[in-house]
């Protein structure tokens, strides 16, 4: 068996890289409850037209699932935009909460706010964990 068949690259000890899909798809379904709730025309900083939201969001998405396999390689430039990004959505999770919370009933996104935080949350988390790489000698 040749050196390099024992090599443990840090990508496959990294957990985050399962992670990151699952908030992938917890963003896509937030857009959604945001579009169908009304969320483009009730956010309290500016409104915008459902059309351009849509836009925004499919892209956003397709932009996000793009990065998936890069994720899942443990490129280090992805795995930097993927902590970036579980924080924007532990900050978008919080956010539609505390608003639903102060106007004491719904808000668009409140239901699926939550998983943001839950995949934002464990994605950030294992993704600040140092990554040990075992290279094995051959004797």
């Amino acid at each position: 068996m040749a050196p390099r068949d024992l090599t443990v690259h840090h990508h496959h000890l990294s957990p985050g890289r399962h992670l990151y899909p699952a908030l992938v798809v917890a963003q896509f379904l937030h857009a959604f409850e945001d579009l169908v709730a009304d969320f483009h025309q009730r956010f309290p900083l500016f409104s915008l037209a459902p059309e351009f939201f849509v836009t925004l969001n499919l892209a956003l998405f397709l932009l996000l699932a793009a990065m998936i396999p890069s994720v899942a390689h443990g490129r280090g430039w992805a795995l930097k935009l993927a902590k970036f990004w579980a924080i924007v959505q532990i900050l978008s999770g919080a956010g539609h909460l505390m608003i639903a919370l102060i106007e004491w009933g719904y808000y668009p996104g409140m239901w699926t706010a939550p998983l943001l935080l839950i995949f934002g949350t464990a994605l950030g988390r294992s993704l600040r964990r140092p990554v040990a790489v075992l290279e094995f000698e051959p004797e």
